[in-house]
């Protein structure tokens, strides 16, 4: 997408608010304006006090606002010289308080504005976030993702209604200035107009760099808020292992390009300013000594030399604005086309028309293979074997079957097929018959309850979390599925019971009660398919036996999928399946494949060791 593609998609954004920009826009024009008029009196009054100074000796008579102005005064002041005097406190009070309440109407309207547009941008991003597929998160990184929601967004409005409001305060004003020197002497400010092309052209020259240094900025500082996410999240395991050497280096080296760009992006920015500011001196000094010369052949009254002088000087802030808009534009051009990109990417495939109320469960595996794919769509590892390699197996409704076998056997693989957090390669899987693919993803998660080894907890209460996704939570049901996973007792320990606060992704709370609270929130779900994933993993022996009773109950008339490391928690699963290197290898009970001696049996012998040894 170029800058021109890029431009018009985001003052697409301010559509909505068409009038009110208008009225923002043209508020900031009169604000301009007014400056314009200021100056512009200036010949009028100088003019009126130094008579001497004028052509011939003569008064000329006043012009613009001050005339209209003194002819007001004339009427109702007796007819003298002092009704001039009069005007000029008038006039410049009048416009001090155009100036004032143009200016607050465009600089709140601005500010409303692109403080709105922000908003809606940040909130379409997050719309988007919600929406995209696991793929995406596995290649994208966290502080990437934080940078564009947080940094990029904000950068994107000052290429919306900022750039645009100072394209027109500093354009009306650069032409009112124009316009102003043309009066007073049309040869002199014809003369100025030399400079125009050489501006355009180190306008363009420099835009073109600012916006690669711009891109560039934005990837160092998704690396930077990358570097801090991961190091702040992980900072019990950077001080265990000793990483904070490690760490520190990591920062360094992206604080470094950090500053780098920005110190090129200033150079830039100043080289681009100063030149062009040095075009600009050169020509008032050319036109001050030409002005002066004509001023003393009578050319010029004093007025008029001097409006002019002031509106060229004047003109200059203006024009450096003008210049230095470039900036900002590019920058928030690089962040449109980072912003843009997230919001443009493909969501998960949600083409699916069929739903539910509740399942019955079964589920079938229908010759299934899956493989990890990179953002061009080929394999993760060049001539990797797949996660997954035609695996065929049917789950009757209410079964609780565990998936066993060795780290990398394709055991999370599969169960992350079963909510589509990813897309067979090849095969299918259905529920009660049809197809996956042909369900909704909201009708089909429905369906599915989650526990995982990796408890996700939200800083919010703790009865919050457990009656998570429910947009009508039933305390009832709340207590009633935190007394089932043996949650009840800690949390009404709390200091504000059900209603304490669990802290960011719950460290307020032991292993072992954030896993309790995860099951708690699989019991309120009450879904017809339940996945658990190690969900004994971080409870101590007592514990574990009351959540295994508590689990027995709730997998009762439920189909589960259990992934197992630990083969004693799942000795009255009514299948294990046996998986190795993506296919399944053996499928029985416990004592069936205690029988065939084989991978099961050589696993569980060993964790029996293994548990027994001293």
């Amino acid at each position: 997408m170029n800058s021109r593609q890029l431009y018009h998609r985001l003052l697409k954004e301010f559509r909505p608010y068409l009038w009110i920009g208008f009225f923002t826009l043209f508020a900031v024009g009169v604000a301009a304006a007014t400056d314009v008029v200021l100056i512009r009196q200036l010949q009028s009054v100088i003019d009126a006090l130094a008579p001497s100074h004028a052509v011939g000796g003569m008064r000329p008579p006043a012009s613009g606002m001050l005339a209209m102005v003194q002819n007001w005064l004339s009427d109702l002041l007796p007819a003298s010289d002092n009704a001039a005097l009069w005007s000029i406190p008038a006039v410049i009070f009048g416009l001090a308080l155009v100036r004032m309440g143009s200016s607050f109407v465009g600089e709140y309207g601005a500010a409303w504005l692109s403080s709105r547009v922000q908003a809606n941008l940040r909130e379409s991003m997050f719309a988007r976030i919600m929406r995209l597929p696991t793929g995406y998160f596995d290649q994208s990184s966290t502080g990437t993702t934080l940078s564009r929601v947080a940094f990029d967004a904000a950068q994107v409005a000052q290429a919306g209604l900022t750039v645009v409001n100072v394209a027109v305060r500093d354009s009306v004003l650069t032409i009112g200035y124009l316009i102003t020197m043309f009066i007073a002497d049309w040869q002199l400010a014809l003369f100025c107009l030399i400079l125009m092309p050489l501006v355009a052209a180190v306008v363009t020259f420099a835009g073109r760099r600012m916006r690669k240094l711009s891109q560039s900025a934005q990837a160092a500082m998704g690396d930077l808020t990358n570097v801090l996410d991961e190091s702040i999240s992980g900072q019990r395991v950077v001080k265990i292992f000793g990483g904070q050497h490690y760490e520190q280096t990591r920062f360094d080296r992206v604080v470094k390009l950090n500053r780098q760009l920005a110190v090129k992006h200033a150079a830039t920015s100043a080289l681009n300013s100063g030149v062009i500011m040095l075009l600009i001196g050169i020509t008032l000094s050319s036109v001050i000594y030409f002005s002066l010369l004509r001023h003393q052949a009578g050319a010029l009254t004093a007025g008029d030399f001097v409006s002019f002088i002031v509106a060229l000087m004047a003109m200059q802030s203006p024009i450096k604005n003008l210049t230095k808009i470039n900036e900002p534009l590019q920058r928030g051009l690089a962040a449109a086309d980072s912003v843009y990109g997230l919001i443009d990417t493909a969501t998960e495939a949600d083409t699916g028309r069929h739903d539910t109320v509740r399942a019955r469960g079964q589920l079938t595996l229908d010759n299934v293979s899956f493989q990890y794919l990179g953002a061009d769509g080929k394999p993760l590892v060049a001539e990797a074997r797949p996660a997954l390699d035609r695996v065929s197996l049917e789950i009757r409704a209410g079964e609780t079957v565990a998936l066993v076998g060795s780290s990398g056997s394709g055991k999370t693989t599969l169960a992350s097929l079963l909510p589509r957090f990813y897309d067979v390669s090849g095969g299918a899987i259905a529920l009660d018959g049809v197809d996956l693919r042909d369900y909704s993803l909201v009708a089909l998660r429905r369906q599915i309850a989650l526990v995982s080894q990796d408890v996700v907890l939200f800083n919010d209460t703790l009865a919050a979390n457990i009656a998570y996704g429910d947009p009508a939570p039933s305390q009832e049901r709340i207590e009633a599925a935190a007394r089932a996973a043996h949650a009840h007792e800690f949390i009404v320990r709390q200091p504000h019971g059900y209603l304490s606060p669990v802290g960011e992704n719950g460290l307020r709370l032991s292993g072992g009660q954030r896993q309790r609270l995860a099951i708690a929130r699989a019991i309120y779900k009450d879904a017809p398919i339940l996945i658990l994933d190690e969900a004994t993993s971080a409870l101590d022996t007592e514990s574990e036996r009351l959540v295994q009773q508590a689990l027995e109950r709730l997998m009762d008339g439920r189909t589960t999928v259990v992934i197992a490391h630990r083969l004693s928690t799942i000795e009255n699963a009514d299948r294990i399946v046996v998986l190795d290197g993506g296919r399944i290898r053996e499928v029985g009970s416990h004592d069936q494949l205690l029988a065939n001696n084989d991978m099961y049996a050589r696993l569980y012998h060993t964790q029996k060791i293994t548990q027994v040894a001293p």
